[in-house]
């Protein structure tokens, strides 16, 4: 992210977790598309920018197929272990696949899309933004993580997803819109401010006697 207020908004030259496409290990169970046999795809919301990824499990490998630059379709082969859990049942993990130290073979529960391939945080070299974003940034960002809980991609607004109770999808619904209020709010008293700063400039003299 460049441009307006982003004088702190990430360390130079470092990409940040939060504007990254992510697949979570932990959301994709709960929803069944870690299950062998099962397809589908992933979809990710900016504002109104829309990408997705198709995705099919097979054995614990997930396999994963998007369209890169020009078009191109691009392929990966991530694989899955489960963890037994001390109450029963098991927890999935990613295997990372970067290049990092021995292959890096990290067990995560997030992967981040990064040249061209799903990777864990250290081999992306990605950092949290949060000690680095203004406030409307922050508000962006929940609001765009509320609209991603909630199944909304885009303009549309579907139904309440499945499982979840009306009361939350009301709740959330609210929470998002909110925080989408105060980022609009923040990013207006920012231009404004800009506006102000570029009006005292254009007023002092270019010389003095």
């Amino acid at each position: 992210m460049g441009g307006l207020g982003s004088g702190r908004w990430k360390k130079p030259g470092r990409r940040t977790v939060e504007f990254c496409r992510a697949l979570d290990a932990n959301d994709l169970s709960s929803k069944g598309c870690l299950q062998p046999g099962w397809s589908g795809a992933c979809q990710w919301a900016y504002g109104n920018e829309v990408s997705s990824v198709s995705l099919r499990c097979e054995a614990e490998q997930l396999h994963l197929s998007w369209h890169g630059g020009e078009q191109e379709e691009v392929t990966e082969i991530i694989p899955i272990v489960r963890v037994p859990c001390q109450l029963g049942g098991s927890r999935p993990y990613f295997l990372c696949s970067g290049d990092g130290a021995a292959g890096c073979g990290r067990r995560v529960i997030k992967l981040y899309l990064s040249r061209r391939r799903f990777l864990c945080r250290h081999c992306s070299q990605l950092v949290y933004a949060s000690p680095y974003e203004q406030p409307w940034q922050r508000a962006f960002r929940r609001a765009n993580k509320l609209w991603q809980r909630l199944g909304i991609a885009g303009t549309a607004v579907p139904e309440t997803p499945k499982g979840m109770p009306v009361s939350t999808y009301a709740r959330l619904l609210e929470a998002a819109l909110r925080a989408e209020t105060l980022a609009t709010e923040a990013c207006t008293d920012r231009l404004q401010q800009l506006a102000a700063r570029i009006g005292n400039r254009s007023r002092k003299p270019l010389f003095t006697l």
